[in-house]
């Protein structure tokens, strides 16, 4: 990180309107790639997307859904409400919801230490790489929302 960055940004507010940052951050181990989307929040909740890909190999899943733990740099892993999987292939949807942190704009890590394959060659195999796959993202303030009766350009 840039020692230029402004670090005395004030928190969100509790009740602001709800916001999401593309974190579109990629992160690859053992063939498989990792990539985190979005990170939204809303109330008093968090909701992290992202894709597993396994490109080189058609006939596997995630047999469950990665652990993903996140904290601020300098504090406490987010606390973990729930996860799912949408699998779509050699692709698969993931969705984490954590409760919501007290301050949001500060550095932030994220990071897998593994991950459970299911493949279904020759019968069914487990198979669980160790990663680390490792995120580090800033949340940049929420925009101001347009006016109403008002449009944003496209």
């Amino acid at each position: 990180m840039s020692a230029s960055l402004d670090m005395s940004l004030p928190a969100v507010p509790a009740r602001a309107a709800p916001w999401a940052f593309a974190v579109n951050e990629t992160a690859a181990s053992h063939d498989v790639q990792i990539t985190l989307l979005s990170f939204a929040v809303v109330g008093d909740i968090v909701r992290v997307s992202g894709l597993v890909r396994v490109p080189n190999s058609r006939d596997v899943r995630l047999s469950a859904v990665p652990d993903l733990v996140i904290s601020p740099l300098d504090g406490p892993s987010l606390v973990l409400v729930a996860a799912h999987v949408l699998p779509q292939g050699r692709m698969t949807w993931v969705s984490w919801v954590y409760e919501r942190p007290t301050d949001l704009l500060v550095p932030f890590e994220a990071r897998i230490e593994q991950i459970g394959l299911l493949y279904q060659v020759g019968g069914h195999f487990q198979e669980q790489p160790q990663g680390p796959w490792l995120f580090r993202f800033r949340l940049p303030p929420p925009s101001e929302p347009a006016p109403s009766g008002t449009s944003r350009p496209d």
